[in-house]
């Protein structure tokens, strides 16, 4: 092989994607790390996700010590050559589950704390929408372009839930035998991060499909996880708009590490 056709191998498999992601967020100060295992709840079998990325710990000095917020990042890169469509907009009832994300909450005795207040109330911001379908697209022998749900997607979106809720739950469990000195908020986030085209369909009152391109969406998918049902939401996010969503996600971390200052202050008052 010569020089060119290893490296146009390697950009077309997503290894290059994957290595320009971890540089990208090790270089805006993320602590980084590649191809995490974890066991597959259903095989049994050692998976791996792509990227896990968290800000920094903050546990603030003098009178906000043991005060900590973050949020903890659960990447699948897909270096599509087709658009991914997101559709079928979640119609809210009331089955439509609590926790579809996914928080770790410490709260010392003392302090009054609203948690739903903080991420939740923000992440459920009406004015963005949830899907709960997803497609993308093949092509058949005649060329011809099909819709479906590719293996590799169906197998990236898996592994987000399952790595996600495993991480939530073991982190749960651990600190409920802890001593709950620590003040912590903790946001666990799956990420499918697209290296080009996404799209969300609507249908209009005329019955009409319409497509809108669009920087990033959220996707509610539901699962099983050691046979119990639950959901999870995945924020798909393109590479053009990755800094500006993770500024976002930035802004968000703050204002609930403000609101948990603000009650801590209020506890020692």
């Amino acid at each position: 092989m010569t020089e060119d056709q290893i490296l146009k191998a390697i950009s077309k498999s997503g290894y290059l994607f994957e290595s320009e992601i971890s540089k990208f967020l090790a270089d805006s100060g993320f602590f980084v790390e590649s191809n995490v295992i974890f066991q597959d709840p259903v095989t049994n079998k050692n998976r791996e996700i792509d990227i896990v990325a968290e800000t920094y710990n903050d546990f603030s000095s003098g009178d906000f010590d043991r005060v900590s917020c973050k949020i903890r990042y659960y990447f699948e890169l897909k270096n599509n050559d087709f658009p991914l469509v997101l559709l079928t907009k979640l119609q809210f009832n009331p089955n439509t589950p609590e926790d579809i994300f996914k928080e770790i909450l410490t709260v010392p005795t003392g302090i009054k704390y609203d948690s739903y207040s903080a991420f939740t109330e923000q992440l459920y911001d009406q004015s963005q929408n949830f899907y709960t379908q997803y497609c993308s697209f093949s092509k058949k022998k005649d060329n011809e372009i099909m819709a479906s749900h590719p293996d590799e997607l169906y197998s990236s979106l898996s592994k987000l839930c399952w790595f996600c809720e495993k991480s939530t739950t073991e982190t749960n469990e651990l600190f409920e035998e802890m001593s709950n000195e620590y003040f912590r908020h903790w946001l666990y986030l799956p990420v499918l991060l697209l290296s080009t085209d996404l799209y969300e369909l609507t249908v209009g009152e005329d019955n009409n499909p319409k497509l809108e391109k669009v920087k990033y969406s959220r996707l509610l998918l539901n699962f099983h996880y050691n046979d119990r049902p639950t959901s999870t939401v995945i924020y798909v996010v393109t590479k053009d708009y990755l800094k500006d969503w993770l500024l976002e996600m930035e802004k968000l971390e703050g204002s609930v590490r403000t609101k948990m200052k603000e009650s801590k202050v209020k506890q020692t008052v």
